[in-house]
């Protein structure tokens, strides 16, 4: 055996036992030695790939196959330096190449399936990956990439099975479970991804994508301290990736450290200043800093949002602008909640003193009360066909178009109203004339993702339903009925919520209380409105509409505000209320 065997012998040994140091040492000793080795040049650049070294691994690899063009290894190490680089279609070339000197090894087909996947070729991916599978039915990787191929063609059921396959070979397949994460949080099953992605972590501290992904769905748990430390994890092996950036910025706001998010927020739009998400987030922060002008400048980028974007409307007119146009319909469309319709109609006699006449599209329950409202001259329920129109505005757009900062919100109050015969019948179903009575609501929609953390529940607020001399009536519509026989208080509070056929109803119970006490709901907005006195339970951080510390809101005089000082304990809250709700009863009594 030549001294330069025995020295290729013992650097095999030593990069297989992961030494990679001493082994790329004897390598480069060969290559000295003998520099036309194709081999040693071969695993020397093997060497600095693994080492990250790119550049310096494609020279040796080409240089090997300079030496020796017929090796198909040769060509496969090359196509995973060129896919390590993003240069996937040289990559595929590669590992075209090599399955030509080599047809029909398992993990060439495999790794070209690779290539063409993230060339976006998934079709032709496909085939190659189901050819690596049969050809080697226990390789993982081919599992891996047909799943990959699989997902691209939105064949999740496929996918998922190809995944788990690929995980039952080779348990430790970080990126394998990783891509399960992704399938089952996509389905909204986020316990198991939540698995998946720690599973991932554990084999991979450094997989970027999985700590990303765990954040968020930890984050939307409101475990925020811990989504923080994913974000900081990834953020220290990708310190530009703008998307955790973002998302980080959200955790910190909602942990009610907004001058840490601000600056998230302003790394991440440094990154990628067209990351809508982000810009929208950032602008929400502004608003609740209570930077209005620039909050509303920023809230326009919600219409490239991916939820926005799915949602926007092919309009055959411009968008008003908020100048005066006499002779001009002008439709204004409500865009997102039932409160956000209610909190921003408080502009439409601003429009209609600018033009012609004023339509409101709106969903059905609000249509009623959008009808009396001043400068409306018709009203059109979400889905019926529209009239003619020369301009249209996004309700929620109104407040940028009007410039609105905190001393300019429109304030005449109330601006909604309802008929008086409607009024009346409700007084007769309210009764408790001479008590002091009082609306309730307990929790929001189930349809808006803050929801859990925004409501409190009808067991949290027991202690102060206990008041005395008080008439509790019910305004919760959602599950009313099966709340109250669970909380065993079905003779406790009159139960409305059935009766509510839409908001007017609503409107016109509210004309018969002394005080309405609800959660952030559309309920709340609507009491507001009317000028009732209303009690707003709001959770540790509030939506950016009520600010950040204030006990009462610009938008409604009527209004104060009971904030958590503890994230998610209403204790407090309601501790506070039933002393203020003490005082209030003996006022009147």
């Amino acid at each position: 055996m030549s001294d330069v065997t025995a020295e290729l012998q013992t650097a095999i040994k030593l990069h297989q036992s992961g030494c990679l140091s001493e082994a790329g040492e004897l390598y480069a000793d060969i290559v000295k030695k003998k520099p036309g080795h194709s081999d040693a040049h071969h695993l020397l650049g093997v060497v600095e790939f693994q080492r990250a070294a790119f550049d310096k691994a494609l020279d040796l690899i080409d240089k090997a196959i300079s030496l020796c063009p017929q090796a198909a290894i040769y060509h496969s190490n090359r196509g995973r330096v060129l896919k390590a680089v993003g240069k996937n279609t040289a990559a595929a070339s590669a590992f075209a190449r090599a399955l030509y000197l080599q047809p029909g090894v398992p993990e060439s087909l495999s790794d070209l399936a690779g290539a063409l996947i993230d060339s976006g070729e998934p079709d032709t991916a496909i085939l190659f990956a189901k050819r690596a599978i049969e050809r080697g039915p226990d390789l993982a990787s081919g599992h891996y990439n047909y799943g990959l191929a699989a997902t691209s063609l939105n064949e999740f059921s496929s996918a998922r099975k190809a995944f788990e396959r690929a995980v039952d070979l080779a348990p430790g397949f970080a990126p394998a479970l990783f891509e399960l994460g992704c399938l089952h949080q996509a389905e909204n099953n986020d316990d198991m991804a939540e698995r998946y992605y720690r599973r991932a972590i554990a084999m991979d501290p450094l997989l970027i994508e999985a700590r990303a992904n765990l954040g968020n769905i930890l984050r939307s748990r409101s475990a925020l301290e811990e989504a923080i430390a994913h974000y900081d994890a990834a953020l220290n092996e990708d310190p530009e990736h703008a998307v955790v950036h973002g998302n980080r910025g959200v955790a910190l706001q909602e942990m009610g450290d907004t001058v840490g998010a601000l600056s998230a927020y302003d790394r991440a739009l440094a990154l990628d200043p067209e990351n809508a998400e982000t810009q929208r987030n950032r602008a929400q922060l502004l608003l609740q800093m209570g930077r209005l002008p620039e909050g509303w400048a920023g809230f326009e980028w919600r219409w490239k949002t991916k939820h926005f974007a799915a949602i926007l409307r092919n309009w055959h007119c411009p968008q008003w602008n908020g100048r005066p146009q006499r002779d001009a319909t002008v439709l204004v469309h409500a865009e997102q909640g039932f409160g956000d319709t209610i909190q921003f109609a408080r502009y439409l006699p601003t429009i209609a003193a600018k033009v012609g006449r004023v339509v409101v599209e709106c969903p059905a329950p609000l249509s009623n009360l959008m009808a009396r409202c001043e400068g409306v001259d018709d009203v059109i329920v979400s889905g019926s066909p529209l009239p003619v129109f020369d301009f249209h505005i996004p309700m929620m757009s109104l407040p940028g178009i009007f410039a609105t900062d905190l001393d300019t919100i429109p304030d005449d109050i109330p601006y909604l109203s309802v008929a008086g015969e409607l009024r009346d019948a409700w007084s007769e179903r309210i009764g408790g004339k001479g008590r002091f009575r009082i609306g309730v609501v307990w929790k929001g929609s189930d349809q808006h993702q803050r929801n859990t953390w925004r409501s409190p529940g009808l067991a949290a607020l027991q202690p102060l339903l206990k008041a005395q001399d008080v008439l509790w009536v019910s305004l919760q519509k959602d599950d009313e009925a099966s709340d109250l026989r669970l909380e065993k208080m079905t003779s406790t509070l009159l139960a409305l919520g059935g009766l509510l056929r839409d908001f007017s109803d609503t409107a016109a119970a509210m004309a018969h209380l002394d005080l309405i006490i609800s959660p952030d709901t559309a309920v709340a907005h609507l009491a507001g409105a009317l000028g009732r006195p209303v009690w707003l339970m709001l959770p540790h951080v509030a939506e950016w509409r009520w600010l950040m510390t204030r006990d009462d809101s610009p938008w409604y005089p009527t209004m104060r505000l009971y904030r958590q000082h503890i994230r998610g304990d209403w204790t407090q809250v309601v501790g506070r209320m039933t002393g203020d709700l003490q005082d209030a009863v003996g006022a009147k009594s």
